[in-house]
């Protein structure tokens, strides 16, 4: 990415978000932001910390060639997500990934997610239950036996 992407990344981030901003670097060090105090044309500067520390409030210059990826360290709901992107002209459309009916039709596969089946309240019905698909699993997953013959 170039550096003005960069700076157009970071800048989608609300003020708000900035001290749950990880900044992830080609080393795999990761910089958590407290504060982001300037954009400069070839390296950003930020208040924050080194993952995994616990002494707050450093002074990092960071050249934009050495980082990776951000990451937001809450947890996040598409539609929060979605408020944060911009939209207009020349922005590439919201992806979507839902599927209709007949997408669903056309699949030639089944759902890596089954429906899910009403699990028994009956404890020992639910340790037979769990006991025959631990056994189906291990049965499906065992190579198959050897005839062993005279030689």
């Amino acid at each position: 990415m170039t550096n003005s992407e960069w700076i157009e990344m970071l800048q989608l981030v609300p003020e708000a978000e900035h001290s749950k901003l990880v900044i992830v670097l080609q080393t795999g060090a990761e910089l958590c932001v407290d504060t982001l105090v300037k954009f400069d044309r070839s390296f950003l500067v930020l208040r924050g910390r080194l993952g995994g520390t616990i002494e707050e409030a450093r002074a990092f210059f960071v050249p934009y060639s050495q980082m990776l990826c951000l990451r937001l360290e809450r947890v996040i709901k598409v539609d929060e997500l979605q408020e944060m992107l911009p939209t207009g002209p020349g922005r590439y459309p919201t992806p979507v990934n839902r599927l209709t009916d007949a997408t669903r039709e056309e699949m030639p596969f089944q759902s890596a997610h089954p429906t899910p089946v009403a699990a028994p309240t009956d404890p020992a019905a639910a340790s037979r239950l769990l006991l025959e698909k631990i056994r189906a699993t291990r049965a499906a997953a065992a190579p198959a036996p050897r005839s062993v013959g005279p030689r």
